[in-house]
């Protein structure tokens, strides 16, 4: 089979306007049979959920007449899935997509972005089927780490935005996913969901918005029904919503056995798991010519017809090569450094010079990584969550917790004393003989099935209440795939969580634990004081979100143990009065932050918005956040929150644009340092 030209990795093809990426597409259209169309529509490669070796996980073959490429396209948002044994070692295992929410920082993502597209396309994929972006709703949902949202959509919406232009400046396409309404794993193939348009557009519409104004080639339409219509059939969902309200110009494609239907609703594409009702032969004309023209139009919008390397089956080199490298290794532990959220600190961290001996406890401390290859597709592990979105990272890339903390502290000239057993008895008389104890907990989840309960694998709650009475300052490092709850907080003298950060987990650890670098992750969601603050998973048929906009932060009856946007530094921050003024097409609320600490650090300034009550929202909501560079002690640094008029409007049977509010900017969602009220007549030209 013919391959295709290609440019070399990192040297893309600049992307064109959607206009002339459709006027292109209509030329070659024209020239194409009713067969090679069809065949544009109808993903191969599986048979009966299993998938030939050197196949990617999507599949749609190539129509070498007229120079269109093959689509590739991998799993997922994560990292280059290695779902096949030679993947593994020759891709980077990133923090998951929750852990890159909490880094706040739209350049850390478009960053990471970039090197993701540079893997994929290394590796001859030119779609990633990603970023996961739905907000999240339910806590114990098992995809939650997949989803970069967290539970804010103005957070989703403005990461997306980074995630998506930074995979498709490499020429890979990204694919927003999973549209719509897709909050829980439980009997995802069958439940309905019922939720008003307003709770749609200001709530869980936002980061797909933002998909498709940073010019995303396709979305995937999820497993479950909508208003009794599967989503993949949802005329309301594909039409109405993603191309009326949204303007989405590429291709939607299907989950994989996601199609139930033949009728036209606004399927584009049908990806196969095992035999479905698929059938474009039974398509109008007018029909095929559409869905062809938007999936064309998205090659030539993203340039992937200049830069595949190669067409199934015969990608074996291509999947065999080694895309990873020093820089990404590099990246991903930047990534999963600046994601750790330091939940409290007493003063015990950074570890200081009085601390000779510190004992590492727990069996997360030494945990394996999770080779899917052989095993169970949908297990997650404490680095990478389970399904599609699984990484396994070889043996010399992953630095395990203990790993990492021993080789940092022997720099220090510090003891480590290791204890990885779950068991008190066992371990209390090691942390007795030292100076602090780090106890390493874990919890993971994955696709298919959501989790049993928030709280911490092998009883880990209980292990660290029982050492807590040992009078040993301790510390808790939690590796999770999203919220937990703390019973102990009150207890430990520091505690820090990690959204599952991939392959440099142990050297993130220790960069924070001994001060090399301040802790500078914020919570994108809230962690509960108790499960019942959380909306649990819902085994009925059909799923009302009657609730609307109160979930998180934005329900103000809730006591979280740690707020939507928490994050301590090792340093103190001030916050000055704002200003407000026209910049722009925007409005900009500007502050000045001072370091008014010790320790060199990065702050992140969150504004929350009040709206008046004709909006009907029930809270202040997130709409500003902003990344200080590093301040020294006593440096400043203006901080300009730019609100668009979207961010200023409000849905009532569309956009309606407010005239006044009230700003709150703080350090989180319940640390509030400033409020400030100010009209649009109020700003400045």
């Amino acid at each position: 089979m013919k391959a295709f030209l290609s440019t070399s990795v990192g040297l893309a093809v600049a992307s064109v306007s959607w206009d002339d990426a459709y006027t292109r597409a209509e030329q070659t259209l024209a020239q194409m049979t009713r067969q090679e169309k069809e065949s544009l529509m109808t993903g191969i490669g599986w048979t009966n959920y299993n998938l030939p070796q050197w196949y990617y996980v999507g599949n749609i073959p190539a129509v070498e007449r007229l120079q269109i490429p093959s689509i590739n396209m991998q799993d997922a948002g994560n990292g280059f899935r290695t779902n096949q044994e030679e993947h593994v070692g020759t891709v980077t295992v990133w923090p998951s997509a929750l852990s890159l929410a909490a880094t706040f920082d739209r350049a850390q993502v478009r960053e990471f972005a970039s090197a993701l597209g540079d893997e994929f396309h290394g590796k001859g994929a030119n779609v990633v089927l990603g970023p996961s972006q739905n907000v999240h709703r339910v806590a114990r949902n098992g995809r939650n780490f997949e989803y970069i949202s967290g539970e804010d959509p103005y957070l989703g919406a403005q990461l997306v935005h980074e995630w998506v232009q930074g995979v498709q400046s490499k020429n890979v396409m990204a694919c927003a996913k999973h549209f719509g309404f897709n909050q829980q794993e439980t009997n995802r193939n069958s439940y309905s969901v019922d939720v008003d348009d307003k709770t749609a557009m200001e709530l869980y519409f936002p980061p797909y918005q933002s998909s498709v104004d940073a010019g995303v080639a396709t979305f995937m339409c999820s497993y479950n029904q909508y208003n009794g219509e599967h989503s993949c059939s949802s005329e309301k969902l594909l039409k109405t919503f993603l191309r009326d309200e949204m303007g989405f110009k590429g291709f939607v494609m299907s989950d994989w056995g996601a199609t139930y239907d033949q009728a036209d609703r606004g399927l584009d594409m049908n990806m196969p798991m095992t035999t479905d009702s698929w059938n474009p032969a039974a398509q109008t004309q007018e029909v095929v010519d559409t869905a062809v023209l938007r999936i064309m139009s998205s090659i030539y919008k993203v340039g992937v017809e200049s830069t595949t390397l190669c067409t199934p089956p015969n990608c074996e080199s291509t999947l065999r090569t080694n895309v990873t490298s020093v820089a990404h290794a590099e990246l991903a532990k930047d990534a999963a450094t600046n994601s750790i959220v330091l939940l409290s600190n007493d003063g015990v961290l950074p570890l200081g010079s009085s601390v000779r001996t510190i004992a590492v406890v727990g069996s997360a401390s030494i945990a394996d990584a999770y080779d899917s290859n052989g095993g169970a597709w949908n297990q997650g592990d404490y680095y990478s969550g389970g399904g599609s979105g699984h990484l396994t990272p070889s043996s010399e890339q992953l630095v395990k917790p203990l790993d990492g903390i021993k080789a940092r502290a022997a720099q220090a000239g510090v003891a480590v004393l290791e204890a990885t057993s779950d068991h008190a008895g066992s371990v209390s008389g090691v942390v007795q003989q030292s100076d602090v104890a780090v106890i390493v907990c874990g919890a993971t989840s994955t696709e298919s099935s959501d989790r049993n309960s928030l709280n911490l694998d092998n009883r880990c709650d209980s292990l660290v209440s029982s050492l807590a009475s040992t009078g040993v300052p301790i510390v808790v490092l939690m590796q999770v795939p999203g919220a937990i709850l703390t019973p102990w907080r009150s207890e430990v003298s520091a505690a820090a969580v990690m959204f599952l950060g991939g392959q440099a987990t142990g050297d993130a650890w220790a960069r924070v634990l001994f001060g090399d670098v301040s802790p500078s992750g914020r919570l994108p969601i809230e962690l509960p004081s108790s499960e019942s603050e959380t909306i649990a998973p819902n085994s009925q048929s059909s799923i009302s979100y009657t609730e609307g906009m109160l979930t998180s932060y934005r329900n103000t009856a809730h006591s979280p143990a740690f707020a939507f946007g928490h994050g301590l530094t090792f340093t103190d921050f001030t916050y000055s009065q704002p200003a407000v003024s026209s910049c722009g097409a925007n409005t900009c609320v500007s502050i000045t932050v001072e370091n008014s600490g010790a320790f060199t650090a990065r702050e992140t300034p969150q504004l929350y918005l009040e709206f008046p009550s004709v909006a009907e929202y029930p809270a202040p909501i997130l709409k500003g956040f902003e990344k200080t560079p590093l301040l020294s002690p006593g440096e400043t640094t203006v901080v300009n929150f730019a609100l668009s008029d979207r961010d200023m409007s409000y849905w009532n049977n569309g956009w309606v644009m407010a005239t006044s509010f009230t700003a709150h900017i703080g350090a989180s969602s319940r640390d509030i340092r400033i409020v400030h009220t100010f009209s649009s007549s109020q700003v400045m030209v």
